[in-house]
């Protein structure tokens, strides 16, 4: 039954995680009810029974989500017809070939509604991707709105597309309500990383033997790595602190801090944020988050890396997976006080600008419906 608003549905032919209802594919449908009156629904694959989903209730409440029995593609286009009458905008993440039915469908039972295509892709993606291909074309073309995260990958994939693609940064959105004050003041010698710890696509070992290379230059300095690990990284570790026995006490794995509080804490304490990926798929969620904490950013040289860093101006980039290269910039920048308060002010001006995740939906708004009243 029509709920007298209109609803965005993000859809998706996997499973949703509770770490995604805080980013881009969370916060935008939030934020499309928070500010512009959506009734907003996020669909995805039936929840295993140990499944939790804390930030629905804590960070994003009045967003919904409705879990499929399971992810055939026959109940996934059934779901799009038995709830059209609703559906008045759907969003799709990632330009993916599996999500051209959910398109064709859609356009079939809502020839009048919207679609939204975050791409969340980098330039290797795009170009293998079938852009050249009718389906796929037509697929785009169907798309009201196809975005790309960062610049780079925006004027990349325009130039070799069928259809305009916008820029709809990941941007950051206070949920927890943090306060900023006095934020130079509160910062300590510390290089903090936030991500999926040993994963081959971030590379965390390259951050690790970047600082081992320059621990003794830099004795007072410390690194923080935040997130999960993954269980093949352990003997990498283990093995770490075997070679480095002296680092226990200045390298911490935290563990996953998922209380949004406790995390914007790490990146206030902290005076440079790493990252040290291989790939990201457009702009990393931490590139935003790190930003509007004054950090100064020394990013690997992914796509959307001299955008994070605004040229130079609040931070660094290095070669991907160049860990003297890496070794270098914090041997320049770490000691350089006058650099990192001056990168980390320009930070949080860049992401102010930039990278405010209310402004970035009120674009896309505007990009779907133009003038036309809520």
């Amino acid at each position: 039954m029509r709920t007298g608003k209109r609803g965005a549905y993000v859809m998706t032919y996997g499973r949703w995680g509770n770490q995604q209802l805080l980013k881009d594919c969370g916060i935008i449908p939030y934020l499309l009810h928070k500010n512009h009156g959506f009734r907003a629904v996020m669909v995805g694959g039936g929840k295993f029974e140990s499944e939790k989903f804390p930030y629905l209730e804590k960070y994003v409440r009045g967003l919904e989500m409705d879990f499929l029995e399971n992810t055939n593609l026959p109940t996934q286009l059934d779901y799009i017809s038995s709830h059209a009458e609703d559906m008045d905008l759907m969003i799709l993440y990632g330009a993916y070939q599996q999500h051209i039915p959910f398109v064709e469908q859609y356009r079939r039972v809502r020839p009048d509604g919207k679609i939204y295509l975050a791409t969340d892709m980098n330039i290797g993606w795009a170009n293998r991707s079938p852009h050249n291909h009718p389906a796929y074309k037509k697929f785009l073309q169907s798309c009201d709105v196809v975005a790309a995260s960062c610049r780079a990958t925006q004027k990349h994939i325009s130039a070799k597309w069928s259809v305009p693609v916008d820029l709809i940064r990941n941007g950051w959105y206070n949920f927890a309500g943090v306060t900023f004050d006095n934020l130079f003041e509160q910062k300590e010698n510390i290089i903090l990383t936030v991500g999926r710890l040993g994963t081959d696509q971030k590379r965390t070992d390259i951050l690790l033997e970047a600082f081992a290379k320059v621990s003794d230059d830099l004795p007072d300095w410390k690194l923080r790595l935040v997130g999960s690990i993954n269980e093949k990284f352990k003997p990498y570790i283990e093995k770490y602190f075997a070679t480095h026995p002296e680092l226990k006490e200045r390298v911490t794995f935290t563990g996953l801090i998922e209380d949004k509080t406790e995390l914007a804490d790490e990146y206030k304490r902290a005076k440079i944020f790493c990252m040290t990926s291989t790939f990201e798929g457009g702009t990393p969620n931490v590139t935003a988050e790190a930003l509007f904490a004054g950090n100064y950013i020394i990013f690997s040289s992914v796509d959307s890396a001299y955008e994070a860093i605004d040229e130079n101006r609040c931070g660094r980039a290095f070669p991907i997976g160049n860990v003297d290269a890496l070794a270098k910039i914090f041997r320049e920048v770490c000691p350089n006080e006058n650099l990192l308060a001056e990168g980390g002010h320009h930070a949080v001006n860049h992401a102010k600008r930039n990278f405010d995740a209310e402004h970035i939906v009120a674009k896309l708004y505007y990009l779907l419906y133009g003038g036309q009243a809520q």
